[in-house]
């Protein structure tokens, strides 16, 4: 049945019923329940359902409904982050695909709120060009949320075997000079996304000349209970394959520069900050490479714990686009790449 709640938690049955069911099953373990409602009901006690993050409230009883009413849940609830209207990514890779792991050895996280850290790596030597062709996170068992985010930059190729020695915190005053080299994204996982398939004709090139050699992973750690002595292994796992795909990905960055600038004026109700890709760094950044322009083929939408809702703007001319990715009920412990519909063009 199609019910809704208000503030005081009372449950009520909608008069506008809105959900049908489909099938129903159960067994010794498990009650199943299969239902379809309208994207937009119309019904103002119905969420629409959007592109947004959907917060699913769930709670259940081992009895039954009775006359009376439902009976209280007790524990038995929980809520889950999902984006229901995303595309299933068809996964056609093959088990047997070589990878290499990029982890981080014993790290000591400090007892302090966040830690930014780095270790740089060296790309396991190739001689020739490959594809990656999917990035998953490797998260220590336990740390699912200490670790918050992992980047993924590209580093100058003239540095030596020296630099992989040691890890150190980011943006210190005393970090090693090369990891000043390291500026370009190319990977971005964040907390509650799971691993990055790329589209079936893209892969991430490494193995030529012009590729990364040296990266530099940063790890983002969020110990807001100041815990002592935990040691951290988390990274990435690289999965790559010698049979070239038709498209070079890469990563461009847009938005607001994370800096001390950055301020939400004291007591509002909410603020718009904008940051902007401006005509001019486009043309310097893709006019001689990509004079034909970038396919976007899925977002990342990344904000800290003040972000509510992102969205990615797209002009063309002076004309604005649709939108390129949106989500106005942003949650910061679900942060996965939208995959577009389709892909879209930006020209320098």
């Amino acid at each position: 049945q199609d019910y809704f709640t208000d503030e005081n938690r009372v449950l009520k049955k909608d008069p506008q019923q809105d959900y049908h069911l489909e099938y129903a099953m159960e067994n010794s373990t498990h009650t199943i329940l299969a239902f379809s409602r309208e994207l937009h009901t119309c019904d103002t006690n119905d969420k629409s359902i959007t592109e947004s993050t959907v917060r699913v409230i769930w709670a259940y009883h081992h009895k039954d409904m009775g006359e009376a009413g439902q009976n209280y849940h007790g524990s038995n609830r929980g809520t889950k982050s999902l984006r229901l209207l995303n595309p299933e990514k068809e996964e056609v890779l093959s088990a047997s695909l070589p990878y290499f792991d990029l982890t981080n050895k014993d790290v000591p996280v400090p007892d302090k709120d966040t830690t930014y850290w780095c270790q740089m790596f060296k790309i396991p030597v190739q001689h020739e060009k490959h594809h990656v062709t999917k990035i998953e996170p490797l998260i220590q068992k336990g740390h699912e949320n200490l670790v918050h985010h992992i980047l993924l930059y590209q580093c100058s190729s003239n540095l030596n075997d020296s630099v992989l020695d040691y890890g150190h915190e980011c943006y210190h005053p005393n970090m090693p000079d090369s990891f000043l080299t390291c500026e370009t994204v190319i990977f971005a996982w964040a907390i509650g996304g799971e691993g990055f398939t790329y589209p079936p004709h893209v892969g991430l090139s490494i193995g030529t000349a012009a590729d990364p050699q040296f990266v530099l992973m940063e790890v983002h750690y969020d110990n807001p209970s100041y815990t002592e002595g935990l040691i951290d292994n988390s990274g990435l796992r690289l999965i790559y394959t010698p049979v070239i795909r038709k498209y070079d990905a890469g990563v461009i960055e847009a938005g607001l520069w994370v800096s001390l600038f950055h301020n939400i004026p004291p007591g509002m109700p909410e603020f718009v900050s904008e940051g902007h890709c401006t005509l001019e760094c486009l043309e310097e950044a893709l006019g001689a490479e990509r004079p034909a322009g970038i396919h976007v083929f899925a977002v990342l939408l990344h904000a800290h714990l003040a972000g509510r809702a992102i969205r990615m703007r797209h002009f063309h001319n002076g004309e604005e686009q649709k939108l390129l990715a949106y989500d106005d009920e942003f949650d910061f412990n679900f942060q996965e790449f939208q995959y577009l519909k389709e892909e879209r063009t930006i020209l320098p």
